[in-house]
């Protein structure tokens, strides 16, 4: 357990009281949940990675074989095959 010793301004402290007396709670309850709250919020926010490649664009960017995960090596060598015989 975390013991917190803090000041609050008369406003945050008055804010405080009335979600008291509106819920009959302790402090401690009242803290828990606006921290739960908060937490909840803000990990709310963070993209996962497939979000952020998704946001990216390089999911789905190229047409390629479906098994090109497999003979990548081969494909990338008939495209230079194919790019450099011109030459």
């Amino acid at each position: 357990m975390l013991e917190i010793n803090t000041k609050l301004t008369e406003k945050t402290a008055d804010k405080l009281a009335y979600i008291q007396t509106q819920t009959q709670e302790e402090i401690n309850q009242i803290l828990e949940l606006a921290i739960d709250n908060y937490y909840q919020k803000i990990k709310g926010k963070q993209k996962t990675s497939l979000e952020l490649l998704e946001e990216s664009g390089l999911i789905g960017c190229i047409s390629a074989e479906p098994d090109l995960s497999t003979n990548y090596k081969s494909v990338i060598g008939e495209g230079l095959e194919s790019k450099y015989d011109h030459c």
